[in-house]
């Protein structure tokens, strides 16, 4: 645990959360870690500096972010704060893999690293200030990752962006943007590109301080992937043709948890390029495909 600004520190996990310390030792978690092992964890950090956990801030639903929340409310009886349909999804972990499967998935989905032990959100939050012991926090709606990814900038001028953004270095080894809406992801970019912040803190790669070009480089991302698949929409192609071309291209790490998740990110690129006329679905011989347009 250290500081990062100020009243603002950071544990470094995995998936790194964030803490604002209160005048009288309390204090805001920004999400909780990956599971109930980090959840304990985050509790003992914290008990080693006579900090009590007061609040608990979700960015959104993934499982890295809420995993830890069920034990640290139980614990400490926290209240958690969360976006309206990202708290569904923290209230009601199911729903996650069943998104991502489209139906009642299969057993080996229903894993820690999909399905995070339910919590109870206490409040919904939208773009607005956030007042938490008197102290004066700024709502920051940056959807895309996930369909109400949320950021939250503490009073020493730090964002807290969650997954909105990926680090430079991550995305160099791991050239790939998991997206749930493209079209507000770029909206997001260009949110993120307007700020007049001093510092932007992401859950994976910490603090970061050069944002034009983290955020171009994110651009990028996400333009090489539309780029490529356009290309091989060239000709007819179902969404199960595709994805072992992405993988392959982009070469990328596959399991059951990958698949899914790359083809629920493949899909939302899709609905993209086909919302924006550049590619059309249409049926032919019992099966679904993809086309470029012209």
């Amino acid at each position: 645990m250290h500081v990062l600004q100020g009243n603002t520190w950071a544990i470094n996990f995995p998936c790194a959360v964030g803490v604002y310390v209160f005048p009288d030792n309390s204090c805001l978690l920004i999400d909780s870690g990956a599971s109930k092992a980090f959840g304990r964890r985050i509790h003992k950090v914290l008990e080693k500096r006579n900090f009590q956990v007061r609040s608990l801030f979700n960015t959104h639903a993934h499982a890295d972010h809420c995993g830890g929340n069920r034990y640290l409310q139980e614990t400490t009886g926290c209240e958690i704060y969360a976006s309206p349909i990202e708290a569904a999804f923290i209230e009601n972990p199911i729903l996650i893999p069943y998104t991502l499967f489209s139906a009642n998935p299969i057993k080996a989905l229903k894993n820690k690293y999909l399905m995070p032990e339910a919590s109870q959100v206490d409040f919904r939050v939208e773009e607005d200030e956030l007042f938490i012991n008197n102290t004066r926090f700024k709502i920051l709606p940056l959807p895309g990752h996930s369909l109400e990814h949320t950021g939250i900038i503490t009073p020493d001028d730090i964002l807290f962006a969650g997954d909105s953004l990926i680090s430079i270095d991550i995305l160099k080894g791991f050239p790939f943007l998991y997206l749930a809406d493209v079209e507000k992801h770029l909206d997001t970019l260009n949110t993120l590109k307007s700020l007049d912040v001093a510092q932007i803190f992401l859950s994976h790669g910490g603090l970061q301080d050069n944002i034009a070009e983290l955020i171009d480089y994110n651009y990028r991302t996400l333009m090489n992937l539309l780029e490529y698949l356009l290309e091989v929409m060239d000709q007819p192609r179902e969404r199960e043709e595709i994805l072992p071309l992405v993988v392959q291209k982009f070469n990328l790490p596959l399991n059951r948890n990958q698949y899914v998740l790359i083809m629920a990110s493949l899909s939302a690129c899709l609905s993209y390029l086909c919302n924006t006329k550049q590619a059309k679905v249409y049926t032919e011989n019992n099966s679904l495909f993809f086309i470029k347009r012209g």
